[in-house]
């Protein structure tokens, strides 16, 4: 009897990359930025230097240490004799001054050579105790913030289950330990037209299958059912993107190695949700020994589901009254 033709493989499709611009408010695919807030407050500096990345952190402290070092310098070098044994006219001499003295390393054969001298040396020392706390502090703070290693998949799916049209997305954690009390809130956020005419962003939180797990250790589908009820409701990829949706998510938990909160976030914009397609499956029914393998390699890999079209099974029903 014949087998019938080969079932050929399901086509991965291309995913659009989610990712974050550094000081840019970023939804989706929308760029945010806030004007009219007036001048900088000085009070934010030290949280200013704590959202700077690692590189451009110690390109700002040596850049302070060199302003620090050549402007005392110049003090020194421009009143002759205030550096004893200091070469006459030897730039060099009066940064490596300032350099020992900005460091409190004690003098060795040059030192202050007068009343001026010793004024600038002492208000150097000052501020380089100064300049010394405040980056050890940044430091401490920047290594012992808590951070999370959570991953969320590059694309939402909306795909039966159970029957149901749902929409899926995926975090994991990138950590061998547990997340405990972790939770997650999914946001749905898109602009709407009130009946004066006027165009207005609206915040809808979505049901999900389940908000709260007591150890998040490996990975972690999320859930949320499209019903009558749901903002998704009769509603295909291109109605996401004529109304500018975005879908925001949210994962919290306390680290049971930090004993601290950690939190990690993700936007998709319409075109990172894709109808009609599934997750691959990552864990394997196989086992090497007595351990399944799960792979995170197909962590962000979806498949059509084999329907026609861009919208979901129920688009065609009326929206919700």
């Amino acid at each position: 009897m014949s087998e019938g033709p080969a079932r050929k493989p399901a086509q991965k499709v291309i995913r659009p990359r989610v990712g974050n611009d550094r000081g840019v408010f970023r939804m989706g695919t929308s760029q945010i930025k806030r004007v009219g807030l007036g001048r900088p407050h000085w009070g934010d500096i030290y949280h200013w230097m704590l959202t700077l990345s690692w590189t451009h952190f110690f390109l700002l402290v040596g850049a302070l240490y060199l302003v620090t070092n050549v402007a005392f310098a110049l003090a020194f070098y421009l009143v002759p004799g205030s550096i004893s044994n200091a070469r006459p006219g030897y730039f060099p001499d009066a940064v490596f001054f300032s350099i020992e003295t900005l460091a409190t390393v004690g003098y060795g054969f040059m030192n202050p050579g007068s009343t001026y001298g010793h004024i600038v040396a002492s208000t150097e020392i000052l501020l380089g105790m100064v300049e010394v706390a405040a980056v050890t502090g940044l430091l401490f703070a920047r290594f012992s913030r808590p951070t999370s290693r959570i991953m969320f998949s590059d694309v939402a799916v909306v795909t039966p289950f159970n029957g149901v049209p749902t929409l899926m997305l995926r975090t994991g954690n990138e950590r061998g330990n547990l997340i405990l009390e972790a939770s997650v809130r999914a946001t749905l956020i898109r602009r709407e037209t009130t009946l004066e005419g006027q165009i207005f962003t609206r915040f809808y939180d979505l049901q999900l299958e389940r908000e709260h797990s007591g150890v998040f250790a490996l990975t972690w589908t999320i859930l949320h059912k499209i019903d009558e009820s749901s903002p998704f409701w009769g509603k295909s990829q291109e109605d996401l993107h004529n109304e500018g949706a975005t879908l925001s998510v949210a994962v919290s938990g306390t680290d049971d190695t930090l004993n601290d909160f950690v939190h990690a976030r993700q936007t998709y914009a319409a075109e990172h949700i894709f109808f009609n397609h599934h997750f691959a499956d990552i864990m394997s029914d196989k086992l090497e020994g007595n351990v399944r393998i799960l792979d995170y390699s197909k962590f962000h890999d979806i498949y059509p589901d084999g329907t026609a079209g861009g919208s979901m099974p129920g688009a065609a029903l009326a929206h919700p009254g």
